[in-house]
Formats: structure tokens, C-alpha cells, sequence
């Protein structure tokens, strides 16, 4: 039977789809965080995980198979044995976000940002300390600590739930910091 044997398959012969997935994947690994069309991304997702999950087995078999998908392979083999590995090892899985960012320009494809999470450049963060920080500068306030945000009412249910995701990776004490540095790169302006 046929069931369940459905991909996208991105308008492209097998042997360019495979070739742009593993540019893909090669691109993620480099730099963390790629902008591309929300079909390629999804398609992209189960493939940088399974590349993240070789990189925690870490033994030979498994470099040899990270080596026969990567390309660019003395920047991206390191990056994945040596930084993404571990900085997973203590997840069970799901190491990417995709973020939807709007439409493109041109030709209106929807549009959006893959990355890997708990990175240094996230971007939930980044758009939750943004928000935060505009909250705290209109209302006139100081900031509060964020651990008694998340209890608090008043705050959109979205921003509630995105704190209290980002709080599994990330300190509150460092969570503070980027919400303060953020209001003194806006007071200063």
C-alpha cells in the first residue's frame, strides 16, 4: 500500500530536492538560524534533528553518516559534534523553531525563520525581551523580576506562555539582564 508516503516535494526532481536539503541543513548548522520559504522548513525540520541526534551519538558510525549528508564539512562537522551536541544532551528531542515571519517580497511566498533553540541569537527571546521592555517603558515603571511576571495577570496570555518557555533554557537572572539592557539601548536613543 501507499499510505503515509507523502512529502513535499517543492516543484524540484528528487536528485535538486536532496541536493537543496542538504544546503539547507549544511546552512542551519553553520549559522543557526536560515530565512527560507515555511514548505522548505518544514520539510528541513526532521532532517536538522536527525542530524542533531547523530551529532549526540557522537560515535564513529554516526560521524560517518554527518559526513556523507553535510557539505562545507570542515566548518559544519565541528559545529555539530562540538557545540550543537552538547548543548542538547540533556533534550529529548525537537531542537528547532520555526518562526513565520510574513511574505516575501515578489512573489508573496509565506516566509519563515528555522533555527536552532537556546541558542545565542534566539529568536523568541529576542522578541520576548523586546516586548518586555516596551511594556515596562510605557507604563513608567521599573522593571519587575521576571519570576513575578510570570504570575501575573495583566500580561497578554502569549507573552505569559513565551516567558515561561524561554525560562527551560535560559536563567532568570539572564533573562532580567537582556530585558534591562534592552530598556537602556531604548532610554539611550
Amino acid at each position: 500500500m501507499h499510505h503515509g508516503k507523502h512529502f513535499r516535494r517543492l516543484n524540484r526532481t528528487s536528485s535538486h530536492r536532496n541536493a537543496l536539503l542538504r544546503n539547507l541543513v549544511s546552512s542551519l548548522i553553520e549559522h543557526g538560524r536560515i530565512e527560507t520559504t515555511i514548505a522548505k522548513a518544514k520539510e528541513l525540520k526532521p532532517i536538522a534533528d536527525k542530524m542533531v541526534t547523530l551529532g549526540k551519538k557522537g560515535d564513529i558510525e554516526a560521524r560517518k553518516q554527518a559526513l556523507s549528508y553535510l557539505n562545507s564539512r570542515d566548518i559544519t562537522m565541528p559545529k555539530l559534534f562540538d557545540e550543537l551536541a552538547p548543548r542538547f544532551a540533556n533534550r529529548q528531542g525537537g531542537y528547532t523553531r520555526i518562526q513565520r515571519i510574513g511574505n516575501r517580497y515578489g512573489d508573496n511566498a509565506p516566509m519563515a525563520v528555522i533555527e536552532y533553540i537556546d541558542g545565542p541569537s534566539d529568536i523568541k527571546r529576542e522578541l520576548t525581551t523586546k516586548t518586555l521592555a516596551t511594556l515596562f517603558s510605557k507604563s513608567g515603571q521599573e522593571q519587575v523580576s521576571i519570576k513575578d511576571l510570570s504570575n501575573n495577570t495583566d500580561l497578554p496570555k502569549t507573552l505569559v506562555r513565551n516567558l515561561k518557555k524561554i525560562q527551560f533554557s535560559n536563567s532568570i537572572e539572564s533573562l532580567d539582564e537582556a530585558v534591562r539592557k534592552e530598556m537602556a539601548s531604548r532610554s539611550s536613543a
